[in-house]
């Protein structure tokens, strides 16, 4: 029966990938959205057949083979995420954000600091910079970054030091934290474009070969094609693995349907 679990755990990795690559699809329009990807592992365990027979003496594998031969198997460990950054879009809307290199930007939320790619903010009644959510957006201070009510222009330079005030009087009031991780695979997805640090030996680093660009925006780093290449290929792969299950299993029945006729 090796040949039956060999197939059903192929078929099982093709339901892994659809669903990723479907998730993947639907979010090609989400701002700063980055791609997952499926993790495999190979497993091996000796073929039933190489057991000792019960005189004693080897198998008829190991008699044929001269070794015992191996059963691999494919089983799925879980999926990554691909934080290569996607295109960057020209808004002319002075509260788009965007950042180019890798970074993300720090917001606070009520469950807790997380990190987002997506830099779509927007003044509440307050004066705060917030996201889309109404989070807060964090400076390097660890503090909101208040913009005065008086303000008629907001600038954000490279370095994400945000400007406010109204004609000549335009003054600094705070900068934008831009944190990078040693790993980012030690972020976790919560939805909302929105990560959580959840490794242990991941560590903030200061900002480096980093832009941050006013007036832009992140798209999806999906490639369409690419993605859909990807989805025709694994169906298919799915139903090859369903036919030889299925081949198997009638040949099964056949051998057993035999046996019962010879008996």
């Amino acid at each position: 029966m090796e040949g039956l679990y060999i197939a059903a755990s192929g078929g099982t990795k093709q339901l892994k990938k659809l669903d990723i690559l479907s998730n993947n699809i639907a979010n090609i329009t989400t701002q700063a959205f980055k791609r997952d990807m499926l993790t495999l592992e190979q497993k091996s365990q000796p073929f039933s057949s190489t057991r000792w027979n019960e005189t004693g003496g080897l198998s008829f594998a190991d008699a044929i083979f001269g070794a015992h031969p191996v059963v691999a198997y494919v089983q799925v460990t879980g999926s990554k995420t691909d934080f290569a950054q996607g295109p960057l879009i020209s808004t002319e809307n002075p509260l788009d954000v965007a950042i180019d290199g890798d970074g993300f930007f720090a917001i606070e939320t009520e469950a807790g600091v997380r990190y987002t790619r997506n830099g779509t903010f927007h003044l509440d009644g307050l004066g705060q910079l917030v996201d889309r959510e109404g989070n807060r957006v964090i400076s390097r201070n660890d503090e909101p970054i208040l913009i005065p009510s008086t303000t008629e222009r907001i600038t954000i330079d490279q370095d994400g030091t945000v400007h406010g005030g109204s004609g000549l009087d335009n003054f600094p009031v705070g900068q934008l934290k831009i944190v990078r991780f040693d790993n980012n695979q030690g972020l976790v997805k919560e939805g909302e474009g929105m990560y959580i640090n959840k490794g242990t030996v991941i560590q903030e680093t200061e900002l480096g070969d980093v832009k941050v660009l006013q007036g832009f925006i992140e798209k999806s780093n999906v490639n369409a094609v690419q993605e859909m290449i990807k989805m025709i290929e694994t169906v298919r792969m799915l139903e090859a693995y369903q036919k030889i299950i299925q081949a198997i299993d009638e040949a099964d029945d056949q051998s057993v349907n035999s046996l019962a006729r010879v008996a």
